[in-house]
Order: C-alpha cells, then structure tokens, then sequence
C-alpha cells in the first residue's frame, strides 16, 4: 500500500521520536510504501532541506507555503505520488485543506488525526487554560454556509476564511482519529459523525530494558547527571516541558517550598526547550525559598531525557491541558513514577493509585502532598511505576499503532467511493 503522510513539522530529523516519525517507520517495517509531505521554513534548520531520507526508507518532500496553497506539494500529489491513502496529521495545518480538496477529486480515502484539539484558538478562550471557559463550538466554521453567514454579519473577511479553511477538513475526512476518549467526545460536538470517530493513540519509541540497569549505566547516568550540576545523592523531582501556564510549570513551582519542607534533601529539575517562563520560574522559586534547589536545562538528547527519567524520583506533569500526554509515557516507560493532574489525555494515560497518581485542576497544596508521598513511600513509587510500565509496553508501541492503522486503511480503501 502507497501511503501519503501530510503533516506541519514533523518530519524533523532532529526529532525521531515524534509521532508523524513513529508512524512511518512502523508502516514500512509492515511493507508499505510511505512518502511526507509537510512545510519548509527556512526559520528553522530541521525544515530547510527541500528533499531527504530519513531512516527507515521514509522520503520527505518540503514544500513552501502561500496561505493555505503549496503549488509544488499539489502538483507531487497530482502527478507523481499517486497514494493509495492519505493521513493528514494536525488540524491547524496549511496543507490540510488543499490535500483535502485533491484527495476528494482524486477519490483518496483521507484520514485525520487531530493532535490538542484544544489548542485551537477559534474553539477556546485561552490557548494556555483551555478548560477555565465553555468551548466556543459556535465559533468553529466547517461548512461554506457558516463562513457565508458569518461574513454577512460583518466580520473580518480573512479571519472567517483561515477559520473555514482550518475546520472544513474536520468534516471532509473520510475518518477523524482523536488521542484521547476525552478528544473524541469534544469531536463529536463539533459535528464529526460518530462513525467516522476513533481513538488511536500516539506512540512512543524508547528503548526497552527488562533488565535492571547495568553497573557501566548507573556509572553513564551518574557522570552525565554530575555534568548538569545535580548531586545523585538527593532525590529528583523532574519536570520536562515547555515553560508555559498549559504545562504548569508555575504550580509546581508554588508547591517547591512544601515539598522541600517535608523532604529536606529533595531537589527539583527542569528540562525546556521552550524557556518563555524562566523569569516567572525564577521569581517563584526565589519568593518561596527554594532557588538554591532548582537546576534549569535547555533542550537535551533524546539519550539523556532517557537518563533523567531513570533516575527521577518523581516525574510531575501538572498540566492544565495535554492533547495526548508523550511526557507521562515516556516516563512510565522509563520506569518513574508520575504525579500529573486530572484532567483530559493525562486521566486515560494515568490511572489514580495504579499507575500513577492524579491530583486536582490547579490544587497546589494537593500537588505537594502527591510528591511528598511518592518521595517517601518508595514501595508505592515503584510498584505504580513497574505496573504502568507493563501498561505501556501494551497499548503504546508504534508496531501495535501501525497494525491497527493498517486495518482501517483497509477498511477505508475497500469501500466504494
């Protein structure tokens, strides 16, 4: 089967574990022939190459965007690909809507996979805390009559149209995968048919060691965590994510003097790439006492995010929002224990008190106690870690994701059209 993967940025080869990546890979390994399309934005490194192969045999073609109209990835659809299926990955995606168009005069089944639905801003009030507002499913233009009404009544011409030209795919593929059941639901009340609904969850690809670690990693883990300035013997509590208010970086900042309290010799870690909120990390930190315990890192390999996981004590996720929740998987699969918040995405990846532990929207103090727990009941920390391991290597390996991709494939490219 010839597979064509269209998506935004995720074809990076800096990044082989993101989900577009996974995806490929797995498919080829199972006979297929895939082939990308997403942006080339000459901003950033890993999206300048016009053409490459990345590993696994997946060739990536990089076409530049004019709005919503990218002449040169149209014409490779038209022309020389020729695929079997389309997957489209991302609903905010400026090939969405003409791979879409093409694909429905082509009569290519197309799949959708919607990653954060609540990241869009024409659904929710505030990007950063999308579920302290009612949802704005009004405001969403899938359908021409929508755009036309809402044009008549006055408003702003482009915005109405990105807003029709982002949405209307919702409805024109032929199936829609949502991440989560949570996602899902929210899908369903946008106007997606049930019957074109299914969940599908991301995976992840992280070496699996069955064994305990050997004598030779512990002495890796302690050289590369010394070189960071952390002293092995405290215990860590990590947190790896974008320094903005959807990842909560700041409650676990106001939780900081609590724990530390409760657990003198505890020290935090922070891992970002996205650095947005050091300063009001840092201004938390130093009004709560607690400066002298945090160790701030920038973007690290995928080899040493593997290290730091293995040797938290806690890894906490206080997410006000996560589309799908890698970070919680990554770290089961790590074999560290998870504190995270009760909320969409990270509720399904994480079950309270058996893989992990759940704590209320926002609850500081309730965020605190979780830690302290797991920090000093250790028999719980890892018996909530060696069961959410086990689930992990069950429902999220991209080998179990790309058979369950095939079969829907099948299914799609059986029907009539």
């Amino acid at each position: 089967m010839r597979i064509l993967i269209v998506t935004t940025y995720g074809f990076d080869r800096a990044f082989p574990s993101r989900p577009e990546q996974l995806q490929a890979r797995a498919l080829v390994r199972r006979g297929h022939a895939v082939v990308a399309h997403e942006y080339r934005d000459t901003r950033y490194p890993g999206q300048t190459p016009r053409h490459e192969w990345l590993p696994g045999g997946v060739p990536v073609h990089r076409a530049p965007t004019y709005g919503f109209f990218a002449p040169e990835a149209l014409l490779r659809l038209l022309v020389a690909e020729r695929p079997a299926l389309i997957h489209l990955h991302h609903l905010r995606s400026l090939l969405g809507f003409q791979t879409m168009v093409a694909a429905r005069r082509l009569g290519i089944p197309t799949v959708l996979t919607v990653h954060g639905l609540l990241h869009d801003g024409d659904l929710v009030h505030d990007r950063e805390r999308p579920l302290e507002a009612s949802l704005r499913y009004e405001n969403l233009l899938t359908t021409p009559g929508r755009l036309l009404g809402r044009l008549a009544r006055g408003a702003h011409p482009r915005r109405a149209a990105r807003n029709y030209l982002i949405h209307a795919p919702l409805l024109w593929a032929d199936h829609v995968i949502a991440l989560s059941h949570g996602e899902r639901d929210l899908l369903a009340q946008i106007g997606v048919e049930p019957q074109r609904l299914s969940v599908l969850p991301n995976a992840v690809d992280l070496p699996v060691e069955n064994d305990a670690q050997t004598d030779d990693d512990h002495a890796t883990t302690g050289y590369r965590l010394s070189a960071i300035g952390y002293r092995l013997s405290s215990p860590m509590v990590l947190f790896i994510g974008q320094l903005v208010p959807r990842k909560g970086f700041d409650l676990l900042a106001r939780a900081m003097p609590a724990v530390a309290q409760a657990v003198p010799a505890v020290r935090f870690v922070f891992v970002s790439h996205n650095r947005a909120g050091e300063a009001e990390l840092r201004r938390l930190v130093a009004e709560g006492g607690v400066a002298d315990r945090l160790e701030l890192l920038g973007r690290v390999s995928e080899e040493e995010k593997l290290r730091l996981l293995r040797a938290a004590a806690v890894v906490v996720a206080p997410s006000r929002y996560e589309g799908f929740g890698i970070p919680l998987i990554e770290a089961l699969l790590a074999g560290a224990p998870v504190v995270t918040t009760d909320v969409m995405a990270c509720n399904e990846v994480i079950a309270h008190e058996r893989t992990g532990l759940l704590t209320p929207y926002g609850d500081v103090a309730a965020l605190a106690a979780a830690i302290v727990r797991l920090l000093r009941d250790r028999a719980l920390a890892h018996a909530l870690a060696e069961t959410g391991r086990r689930e992990v290597l069950a429902r999220y390996g991209a080998d179990r994701l790309a058979a369950d991709l095939e079969a829907l494939y099948g299914r799609l490219i059986s029907k009539p059209r």
